[in-house]
């Protein structure tokens, strides 16, 4: 709230005519302070909630610090202004007192960030990290109760709740760099809208040079807001300075490089260069353990199930492979292209509808007529049209036809003519739902999923020691079912991308054990990690 009342602060300064309104919500991170940040499967554990009430328009402006955003946008959100940067380096506070150097030999140091732990460890290796979540608050209470004999904390989290006076230590950055962001606040609102218009006027320029540096270093390297990896820029007039390190997770290995110019793009490119010449790379790679000694089956179609593995993988899982769908295109009559700039909005419930939709507008050699508005039944399903060019203009709360009716329906203008591009067999609860709130809908059908020839065979080799079996579709759990050889066993798990495949899967007889909350791949692998270590209310 006092990183809410600081934007809108600054906004009321320059719109004093406006009254900006404080929303408070709270993020899943937040309802869950006892799961420790190395152990999320993905970056923005503290922001995609904030993202979607932006989205379903229960908010206009969004502010986040900088620090916790994932590397990638988010399609349909950008980052309208960036506030004034605070101190962007850490504070030591220390139970009994002292600096880092003077802290006895296996003081307990707390702390829920791997770069702060790898960069202590790099320094002061005879300390120990314990792992610590919850607010200030609530970590210098611990730090209070002798839970911990130290804290390392952002500076500008502490100026802001005017407690800096209880630091010992004032970090330098040649023993503790920052993670790209930290110390700057960013507001965020919709692409285009009003919201990032008035914002703009808050947006500090040497702020936005900075930060998106260290965010284009942290992209280029391909970690993100839970790697070991620190970085910090300054943009000094035309010239832009920045430094980064990169550890391994004991500390024992870092690498580090800076440079200096007035081509921020080149002197980010440097930086990396060097880097991973010195092997960034290899250190930024090395999985995590939240799911090591599982065995997890992947079951979407081939070419869409390295994304799913390798997130997986990533976090120690041993990943099997063993697509039971393939993707089998439809024809479609020519005259629906030629007449495609009739609609008014197209409806894209799938990735695999949005490649065929491209395919099939390649192949008749035209282009997306810009005026239709694109409407995407969840975040992955936007990403993928954005990149093909068609730019969504809604996106649901929940990633489900139903829901995506209701938000359509409420966007839509009366008697709007609506074509939805899907999979043959899908529910027809979406256009059943169109129609009945006046819509003139025509469907699609451009693909439909089909077991590939040695789904059997390989099905049976595949199942051999697996922990977990992961559906991503009623498709997939369908043809799952038709060839297997026999029930997985009580000791499988069935972990379901939402609840309308954990329906299919339950009606065939597979007991569902793990259902994601965000129904998308990257929340099935949150819900899989959060069903190995359970996460209390």
């Amino acid at each position: 709230m006092i990183q809410a009342q600081l934007a809108a602060d600054a906004l009321a300064r320059v719109y004093p005519e406006h009254e900006f309104v404080l929303a408070p919500l709270t993020t899943h991170g937040d309802r869950h302070p006892s799961m420790r940040l190395s152990d999320s499967p993905r970056e923005g554990v503290f922001v995609k909630e904030l993202e979607q009430a932006l989205l379903d328009g229960r908010a206009e402006l969004a502010v986040h610090s900088a620090k916790d955003l994932p590397t990638l946008a988010t399609p349909g959100l950008g980052l309208a202004a960036f506030l004034p940067r605070g101190d962007a380096r850490d504070a030591l506070i220390a139970r009994h007192g002292g600096t880092l150097s003077e802290l006895p030999p296996g003081s307990r140091i707390g702390t829920g960030s791997p770069r702060r732990a790898a960069q202590i460890a790099a320094v002061r290796p005879d300390l120990r990290i314990v792992e610590i979540r919850g607010n200030v608050d609530t970590r210098l209470r611990r730090l209070a109760e002798g839970m911990v004999d130290g804290l390392i904390l952002a500076v500008a989290g502490l100026e802001r709740l005017d407690r800096l006076g209880e630091a010992h230590e004032l970090l330098p950055f040649d023993v503790m760099l920052p993670a790209p962001g930290q110390g700057a606040l960013v507001l965020q609102t919709l692409d285009g809208g009003e919201a990032g218009r008035l914002a703009a006027a808050v947006d500090d320029g040497p702020t936005r040079r900075a930060v998106e540096a260290e965010r284009a270093l942290l992209r280029r390297l391909g970690g993100g807001c839970l790697s070991a990896l620190g970085a910090y820029a300054l943009a000094d007039g035309d010239d832009l300075t920045l430094q980064a390190v990169v550890l391994d997770a004991s500390g024992r290995t870092a690498v580090r490089a800076g440079a200096r110019g007035r081509d921020d793009a080149g002197v980010v490119n440097d930086v990396v260069t060097r880097l991973e010449a010195q092997g960034a790379a290899h250190l930024l790679e090395r999985p995590g353990e939240a799911l090591a000694g599982l065995r997890i089956m992947v079951t979407r179609a081939d070419h869409q199930a390295t994304g799913l593995a390798n997130a997986l993988r990533a976090l120690g899982a041993d990943a099997i492979v063993c697509p039971v769908i393939a993707i089998e295109p439809i024809a479609v009559d020519p005259a629906l292209v030629h007449d495609l700039g009739r609609y008014d909005w197209l409806v894209l419930t799938s990735a695999n509808g949005v490649d065929r939709l491209g395919e099939i507008l390649r192949e008749a050699n035209r282009d997306f007529p810009a005026h239709i508005k694109v409407a995407a039944i969840g975040p992955e399903t936007a990403a993928r049209a954005e990149e093909a060019g068609m730019t969504p203009a809604l996106v649901p709360s929940r990633f489900i036809a139903e829901e995506l009716a209701q938000a359509l329906a409420a966007a839509m203008t009366p008697g709007a003519r609506i074509l939805l591009a899907r999979a043959a067999g899908s529910r027809d609860v979406l256009p059943d739902q169109l129609r009945a709130r006046g819509a003139r809908v025509d469907v699609v059908e451009t693909y439909r999923a089909v077991p590939p020839a040695d789904l059997r065979p390989r099905l049976a080799a595949c199942l051999i020691g697996v922990d977990v079996i992961t559906f991503t579709s009623s498709s997939t759990v369908r043809h799952f079912v038709g060839a297997m050889p026999e029930p997985p066993s009580d000791r499988v798990k069935i972990a379901c991308i939402g609840p309308i495949a954990a329906q299919t899967a339950r009606d065939l007889g597979l007991r569902v054990d793990i259902i994601a909350q965000e129904y998308t791949t990257r929340g099935l692998v949150d819900a899989i990690v959060r069903s190995r270590t359970p996460i209390p209310a």
